[in-house]
């Protein structure tokens, strides 16, 4: 779960599928399905999604301060 998170964190700070999950070293599929397993596991959408990203969900802004704390201990 603590990687799902880093990459939540990666997207939400780069804004961008692919710009994250090459900073994190892995595939924009990769990155795609995480975050995917972490919406099914969590229960709630965390990104808008469309042709694009489109930013975080209220839900998403939640879960990012949330992540942010529990990567950061």
């Amino acid at each position: 779960m603590i990687d799902k998170l880093e990459y939540f964190i990666a997207l939400a700070r780069e804004k961008h599928f692919a710009r994250a999950a090459e900073e994190l070293g892995i595939s924009q599929p990769t990155l795609s399905a995480a975050i995917r397993q972490l919406e099914d596991q969590l229960g709630v959408m965390l990104v808008v999604r469309g042709s694009r990203y489109q930013g975080l969900t209220p839900e998403g802004q939640r879960v990012l301060e949330w992540a942010r704390r529990i990567v950061g201990d």
